[in-house]
């Protein structure tokens, strides 16, 4: 059969003095055991290289990073907010692109805040608690509706999910992109997953299912076998 491509965005980071696109290995190793193809593409941005790279592919994975410019909903930068990431108006150009798609989409952490920018909704900066959201400190998730990512771990509304945590801002639940539902929320009710309801795959959860053994296979082959449609 063959295989799935998934298309991966790529983090910019300086490496002696030059640009390079960098990617943590468990993103792409994940699509690839979950049995995609995982491709990684360049920071370039130039809306026919990306819908080319669209037409040619089968699903998306928007991967985790640094904090996205508050300018791209309409704030000022937070003290605690990083403003270091580069290239990120590439990451929006993709996104909104792989929206306007018939791809199915999977965002993590910084992937589904990226989502819900994209969409025209808003971040929380800085957690209250963001000392108990860092260093993959693992806490309990509330599924809050049916979806796509409540299918994947097999839960229903008003059961429970442990998830790790690597990050300090969140959704902004008082305002989420066009389209988008929360379907799960964290112990202190921040946003920890959200899609949009339909038969197509747009989902994102703010955790980092790459780096759990347990929930991996479940969404990664959630999104391979939405990309094989």
């Amino acid at each position: 059969m063959k295989r799935p491509v998934i298309l991966l965005n790529t983090a910019v980071d300086l490496h002696n003095g030059r640009e390079c696109e960098i990617l943590i290995s468990q993103y792409a190793e994940r699509v690839s055991d979950a049995g995609g193809v995982p491709i990684l593409i360049p920071s370039i941005e130039k809306e026919e290289i990306i819908q080319t790279l669209l037409a040619r592919a089968d699903g998306v994975l928007l991967i985790g990073g640094k904090d996205y410019p508050p300018s791209f909903y309409g704030e000022t930068a937070h003290p605690a907010t990083q403003t270091t990431r580069m290239r990120p108006l590439f990451d929006l150009a993709f996104a909104r692109a792989a929206l306007q798609s018939d791809l199915p989409i999977l965002g993590i952490c910084a992937g589904c805040q990226l989502l819900n920018i994209a969409l025209g909704g808003k971040l929380i900066q800085h957690l209250g608690n963001a000392e108990k959201h860092t260093q993959g400190a693992m806490h309990e998730a509330t599924i809050v509706r049916d979806g796509f990512f409540p299918r994947a771990v097999g839960k229903k509304a008003g059961e429970k999910i442990t998830v790790n945590s690597f990050h300090h801002q969140a959704v902004d639940p008082a305002y989420p992109g066009r389209g988008l539902v929360v379907t799960a929320t964290a112990f202190d009710g921040s946003v920890e997953a959200l899609e949009i309801p339909g038969a197509r795959m747009v989902a994102g959860v703010q955790f980092h299912p790459e780096r759990m053994d347990d929930l991996a296979p479940l969404i990664f082959h959630q999104l391979i076998a939405e990309a094989a449609k």
